[in-house]
C-alpha cells in the first residue's frame, strides 16, 4: 500500500508533496511545490473544491472528511483514491493550511464521492 501526503497553505498553494504523492500521482514534488493545488483537482470539481476549501479555512474546526477522492494525475487520467482531508489550525482557531492523505486502497467504505459518468 502506498500513502501520499499533500499539504497546502491557507490560499491553496502546495507546501509539501511527499514521495508517496509522487508515486501515486506522477508529479515531481519540486515541480508542484509552491503551485496551486488545482493541479490535482479535476476541472469539473474545482468550484466545489474551492468552496469547501475556503469554508474550511474560515472555520478550521471543521471535522476531517474521509472519502474516495478523484485526482487529476500527471498523465491526464483521473484516478480515485481513498483519502482524508483535514484543515490545520494553530490551536487558537486560525487556519494555517490543509492536509490530504491518500491511499492506493481504492475504497474508504465511507461516503463514496463519484464524478458524473460523462467525463
Amino acid at each position: 500500500m502506498v500513502d501520499a501526503v499533500v499539504m497546502t497553505d491557507v490560499v491553496g498553494r502546495i507546501v509539501y508533496f511527499d514521495a508517496g504523492a509522487e508515486a501515486l500521482f506522477g508529479y515531481q514534488g519540486q515541480d508542484v511545490t509552491g503551485g496551486p493545488v488545482d493541479i490535482l483537482v479535476p476541472t469539473r470539481l474545482r468550484d466545489a473544491h474551492w468552496s469547501g476549501f475556503h469554508r474550511a479555512m474560515e472555520d478550521p474546526t471543521v471535522k476531517d472528511m474521509a472519502a474516495d477522492m478523484p485526482v487529476l494525475c500527471a498523465d491526464g487520467e483521473i484516478r480515485e483514491y481513498a483519502g482524508r482531508l483535514l484543515a490545520l489550525s494553530n490551536g487558537l482557531g486560525t487556519a494555517v493550511g490543509a492536509i490530504a492523505i491518500y491511499s492506493d486502497e481504492r475504497s474508504t467504505g465511507i461516503r463514496p464521492f463519484r464524478e458524473p459518468e460523462d467525463h
